[in-house]
């Protein structure tokens, strides 16, 4: 049995430094082609750039961290067809399981992530398909269910993709303005709701597993409506109506996915492949802190914690004592307690969770310098004289 593995992190007293840890992550999916699309038409590509697991092989390699994938094609019904069996394998990307040698309970998988299919939000998750006895809901919670019997200790994902696009086309692919425009609506408004239904009702089935939903559809419709990114033509991003992506658009997913997963900001040195759209590599920092913020704010809606296993959410008051205490700038690249009259002790976590980084007796108004922590998302805690925490504030650093 596996947890999702660290490699050395060091405990920093005042102003030390950190050692980033490795997290090793190995992933069953149960998907379709939004996530592994092997056959693209036009053009071809050089290996298997159109699948969320080549992306991301090379940005775990980029974070220091180590990833292993297996997976099957389907959608939820056939995915009912347990034990599941291994289809996938990459040019890159490592295999986690041969399913012909060896049960799922010996893979030593961290992760499941699954999908349902992008045609069926007409009616609620939790009606039956047409002709079947199983909805979407019914037929997640038995693959979670059957899972989580082989190995207890799963992080349990839904991915959340895109709906086709032919019902919003009047003269076929690609769409015109108009018509982009209204499926971008629709991908933000009435489908993202069927997913955020269909999560609840999955989660609340599991209340001792960490169940997830990444939001890798809207979030990416996001980034392309704003500058300069919707200035990109929509039969470069993407090939068809279903619709499949061409390469940028994967490479989209598997960023949102890998900051979902990791819950870390993707590496900002990575060197972008020239076969992404040159708008997208041009302005990689950019995507990458987009897509960040848009994960940390669906991680925080309505007060549920709903995209991360790790980083608490800091917006509910139950979990946030003090609300006039600030930590500033935010984002920064040091950081300051505004409304703390008295000194404390503050540990700062990391998005896994780990103290890295602890200060006596802050001072009102003292500049902490964290020179040597990695940029992203971490909880400030400020504790008072008596060791009872006053204060829990989400603090970004960036450089």
């Amino acid at each position: 049995m596996i947890w999702k593995t660290f490699g050395t992190l060091a405990f920093v007293v005042a102003l030390g430094v950190a050692v980033q840890a490795q997290q090793e992550v190995r992933t069953y999916i149960f998907g379709h082609s939004l996530i592994n699309h092997e056959f693209e038409v036009s053009p071809p590509t050089p290996s298997q750039e159109t699948s969320v697991p080549h992306w991301l092989h090379f940005l775990a390699q980029a974070g220091g961290h180590s990833y292993a994938v297996s997976g099957q094609y389907g959608f939820l019904p056939q995915h009912m067809d347990l034990p599941p069996f291994a289809q996938w394998g990459f040019d890159f990307a490592a295999g986690a399981w041969d399913s012909d040698s060896e049960p799922f309970s010996l893979a030593d998988f961290t992760d499941i992530l699954i999908t349902p299919g992008n045609f069926m939000q007409w009616q609620p998750p939790n009606a039956n398909y047409p002709g079947e006895t199983a909805s979407p809901v019914s037929a997640t919670h038995t693959v979670f269910d059957w899972c989580l019997e082989q190995e207890p200790t799963l992080d349990l994902y839904i991915y959340e993709n895109w709906p086709e696009m032919a019902p919003f086309l009047g003269d076929g692919f690609p769409p015109n303005a108009s018509e982009w425009s209204n499926y971008n609506t629709y991908l933000q408004g009435d489908f993202h709701q069927w997913f955020l239904d269909y999560y609840n009702q999955v989660a609340e089935s599991f209340p001792n597993a960490c169940v997830r939903m990444i939001p890798t559809g809207p979030s990416i419709g996001h980034l392309l409506q704003q500058s300069p990114f919707d200035q990109i033509p929509v039969a470069e991003l993407y090939q068809d109506d279903a619709p499949h992506g061409r390469p940028t658009i994967y490479f989209l997913a598997a960023l949102t996915t890998y900051m979902a997963i990791w819950e870390e900001k993707a590496p900002i040195d990575f060197v972008v492949d020239p076969i992404i759209h040159p708008v997208i590599a041009a302005e990689y920092e950019t995507v990458v802190n987009t897509l960040w913020r848009s994960l940390q704010d669906y991680n925080e809606a309505d007060d549920n914690q709903w995209v991360f296993c790790q980083i608490p959410v800091t917006s509910n008051p139950s979990q946030q004592a003090n609300p006039e205490i600030e930590v500033f700038p935010n984002p920064g690249t040091y950081l300051q307690i505004q409304g703390a009259t008295v000194p404390h002790r503050l540990n700062l976590y990391n998005s896994a969770g780990f103290p890295v980084c602890q200060f006596e007796a802050v001072q009102p108004g003292q500049q902490l310098q964290v020179d040597g922590l990695p940029e992203g998302l971490y909880l400030a805690v400020g504790y008072d004289q008596n060791g009872e925490v006053f204060y829990r504030k989400k603090w970004v650093l960036s450089r």
